[in-house]
């Protein structure tokens, strides 16, 4: 199971996913899913295991443009995105 964390700005994106990375977590850049962000936009997605690593990172750095961490769930060929709560 996976997690996104979206952001509005692309430079608190590139710098969560490197913060991620630094303490050895498998994190990558992706688009924003459609309906979860502005258009164009960039996200870090990640395991859901390592939710509790990814919020001390946001909460150790200066990350104003964060918006919401949610989890993926796949039901058949669908996507459901349901907000994490911290």
């Amino acid at each position: 199971m996976y997690v996104i964390a979206v952001f509005s700005n692309r430079k608190d994106t590139i710098s969560f996913s490197v913060a991620l990375k630094k303490i050895g977590v498998n994190a990558m850049v992706v688009s924003t899913p459609k309906g979860l962000g502005s258009s164009c936009s960039v996200s870090v997605k990640f395991y859901y295991k390592h939710i509790s690593r990814a919020v001390y990172v946001l909460r150790k750095g200066s990350y104003l443009s964060f918006s919401n961490f949610f989890k993926i769930v796949t039901m058949g060929n669908m996507c459901k995105y349901e907000i994490i709560y911290f």
